[in-house]
């Protein structure tokens, strides 16, 4: 079983990732088609920071929408690419069966102007469940391609971390391998780090900023788990952790 994650800032230039793109489950994030959306329809996103350092999309309702839109343009792109290769895709989101289930934040944590702040009109979500039993079910007939996007408490659609949902789905499904695909592998001092072992991540973890923090440490918490795995693939090379 291999889970893959594609990365917003590679969608379009998936070409470049021939015999790599393909796994048994797909997640995705598409944070540049949404920046793009916004912009046409002249609405802000904000990118704010958690108090551990962390960058994330400040998703009040109105950004909601626009979140929902971007998100599954890039959902499509991705099935169109796949069924082009000859692979059956099948486009969805987490809300679709109720293949992902999460817990709306009550409230989320940021620092601005170095000041910490509690926001509560956020729609982004914590993921509970996954609905391993639909996913296998559909993975008989093609590859699901699961947007980041969950079904609250309440039926509502919530913004989830696309990297998160890969960890999460790699876990429920037991998978061997995890690969995340994305414009640069990690580096360090300006140079590529080929292997990581889990057990030295804590050295490496200095030198990772925004993004690549998260997927340094939902890579680290997969082998923990019993991923055997995971693969940051880039553009200009790969970063193997185990």
């Amino acid at each position: 079983m291999r889970v893959v994650k594609i990365g917003g800032a590679v969608l379009d230039r998936l070409e470049e990732f021939d015999g790599i793109l393909e796994g048994d489950i797909i997640t995705h994030g598409g944070s540049d088609y949404v920046d793009e959306l916004s912009k046409r329809l002249g609405m802000e996103v904000k990118r704010l920071k958690s108090p551990s350092g962390v960058e994330f999309r400040y998703t009040p309702k109105e950004v909601l929408e626009i979140y929902l839109m971007g998100i599954m343009k890039a959902n499509k792109r991705i099935v169109s690419l796949l069924q082009s290769r000859g692979i059956n895709a099948i486009g969805l989101s987490g809300l679709d069966l109720g293949l992902i289930k999460a817990e709306r934040k009550k409230l989320i944590k940021a620092v601005i102007n170095g000041k910490k702040v509690a926001i509560r009109d956020d729609y982004s979500g914590i993921i509970r469940e996954i609905n391993v039993k639909a996913l296998k079910e559909l993975s008989k007939v093609g590859v699901p391609v699961i947007a980041p996007i969950a079904m609250s408490e309440a039926y509502e659609p919530l913004n989830i971390d696309g990297d998160k949902l890969a960890h999460a789905i790699a876990l429920s499904l037991k998978a061997d391998e995890l690969v995340f695909l994305t414009d640069t592998a990690f580096l360090a001092d300006g140079e590529i780090v080929e292997k990581i072992k889990v057990n030295q991540m804590e050295k490496f973890l200095p030198f990772a900023r925004g993004g690549m923090k998260r997927k340094l440490l939902m890579a680290k918490k997969s082998v923990e788990s019993g991923v055997k795995k995971v693969i940051i693939q880039g553009l200009n090379g790969r970063t193997v952790i185990e």
